[in-house]
């Protein structure tokens, strides 16, 4: 029932203006668009009941269908393109829609929050846009083989040129520039992303709905929410007042008082829960509509203060994706969580999730930037890395190319007296580890109370040793385990280490 109130509502706020009965394309078919190469694609949209809809590719008929109504759609499956130019396609109804310019080549989801929306130049669609080299980036924009779509900007399609590509996505736009030029094919990228979201928005409500533990999670959220009503209307209307106050330049107020931090926290845990599959419902659902070729995702922020639920939820959220596009398990590619002086302590217990997500989820991938961040601003403007590092990862994960795409990788430790040894892979054809000098290095061990000291590191071809007089019998290290680590472990490919952690009664990295 909420799947075909969803679909109504998109069809009569992008498709039936003034009522009429004309046959009608989902909104995300357009001219200019990509289709994704090497696989039967579709296109789909509503018409009358009972009208006969004719698709023809270059005046030539592909396939008919039948409308049946403004909630159900109509799908004709079109041919294998490979890459490249696709002939014009028409849709003959009552009426007669054309799509021109259209390209073959790989079409990417790009989803999350505010990191992923984020865009090239700061202006009215983003306040806090705007990378590194804004207006060369900007300027530079002009590649006619990579198209760009934003979910519900009530804009079709656009090639990406200046004006099109500043109020879009910066990372996304990166990803796709990196994969355009190294690949040689279109490219097609579509951002659904919202700044200060939760993973649970973007859960698709029956997937959550697997979980044993959802029915009485829902119903603790919905009680909060009837209890601190009076407390969570003030905070709203202080959110408005905030809004206002950036808007023209002024202070900003103070927090209401009775919003404490643990009473937020609780708060942004109960209106995300109750939030469950809304914004899966309005960004999302409507694309699976779509063929394609995978996803990219940058989010966690919004989930730091539940970072011991992120694994289950994020991989819920995969599966609900990749059952609703029913073209298997398609690639799903992670940007963790970069360096932050701002964040809570459960900051690396959130790029943990992320890690084990992609060591138990089949064909996902994760891009770490442990070093890109910006310890004052949660909103780094180095994007141009984050692009670049997931593009990397979907060369060599997806695309099969001879690429490296990741940091080195603690293989195991030997836990000595006095002592710790790590051996690594370090990701690279070229052999050695590349440690940044500095007094604090990242890695910390622990003894038998548990407590972790700074320690001293000695490198030696692929392996490292930890030292610290103020722990005598090493029992755990760590590295990078801070919201705004010190990052010092690379390898020769200049990518960076992941933090983990590890002790010795499990001496293989668990990223727990």
């Amino acid at each position: 029932m909420k799947a075909n109130l969803t679909a109504l509502l998109l069809l009569l706020f992008y498709v039936l203006p003034g009522g009429r009965a004309d046959v009608r394309l989902s909104p995300v078919f357009s001219s200019n668009m990509v289709l994704q190469r090497d696989v039967p694609s579709k296109i789909s949209g509503w018409a009358a009941s009972g009208e006969t809809v004719v698709v023809k590719l270059g005046g030539k008929v592909i396939g008919h269908a039948s409308g049946a109504g403004a909630i159900t759609p109509w799908t004709v499956t079109l041919p294998v393109f490979s890459a490249g130019p696709v002939p014009d396609l028409t849709v003959e109804g009552n009426n007669t829609i054309t799509l021109t310019n259209l390209l073959a080549g790989d079409v990417w989801i790009c989803s999350g929050q505010s990191n992923m929306e984020m865009t090239l130049q700061s202006g009215p669609w983003c306040t806090y846009g705007g990378v590194r080299n804004a207006t060369e980036e900007v300027a530079a924009a002009n590649h006619p083989q990579i198209r760009l779509f934003a979910m519900l900007s009530k804009q079709p399609w656009a090639v990406c040129a200046p004006e099109s590509a500043q109020s879009f996505s910066a990372a996304a736009y990166f990803f796709g520039r990196e994969l355009a030029q190294r690949l040689q094919v279109p490219i097609g990228l579509v951002q659904a992303a919202v700044g200060g979201t939760a993973a649970e928005y973007w859960t698709p409500r029956s997937a959550r709905e697997q979980w044993p533990g959802f029915p009485s999670a829902l119903e603790n959220a919905r009680r909060f929410e009837r209890e601190q009503k009076p407390v969570i209307e003030a905070y709203e209307q202080w959110q408005k007042q905030v809004t206002e106050a950036r808007r023209n330049g002024q202070p900003v107020p103070a927090r209401p008082p009775e919003m404490t931090t643990a009473l937020y926290a609780k708060f942004s845990a109960a209106r995300a829960t109750a939030g469950t599959g809304k914004l899966y419902e309005s960004r999302i659902q409507p694309l699976t509509t779509m063929t394609i070729k995978g996803a990219i995702w940058y989010q966690g922020e919004g989930n730091v203060d539940r970072a011991a639920e992120y694994a289950d939820l994020l991989t819920q959220l995969i599966g609900g994706w990749r059952q609703a596009w029913g073209q298997g398990e398609f690639p799903f590619l992670i940007q963790q969580l970069v360096n932050f002086n701002g964040g809570p302590a459960t900051w690396p217990e959130l790029r943990a999730a992320q890690q084990k997500v992609v060591k138990s989820v089949p064909h996902t991938g994760l891009a770490v930037g442990i070093d890109i961040g910006d310890p004052d601003n949660i909103h780094p403007a180095n994007k141009q890395e984050v692009g670049r590092r997931l593009a990397l990862v979907a060369l060599r994960e997806v695309y099969g190319r001879a690429v490296v795409a990741a940091g080195p990788r603690p293989l195991d430790s030997r836990f000595e007296a006095d002592h710790v040894v790590l051996r690594f892979d370090p990701g690279d054809q070229q052999p050695g580890l590349v440690l940044q000098a500095g007094t604090d290095t990242g890695f910390e061990v622990a003894g038998p109370d548990g407590k972790f000291e700074p320690a001293t590191v000695e490198v030696r071809a692929t392996t490292l040793t930890l030292r610290t007089a103020k722990v005598r019998e090493p029992r755990a290290v760590r590295y990078a385990w801070h919201g705004n680590p010190t990052a010092t472990l690379f390898n020769r490919a200049g990518l960076p280490a992941a933090p983990f952690r590890m002790n010795a009664q499990n001496a293989s990295p668990d990223g727990k």
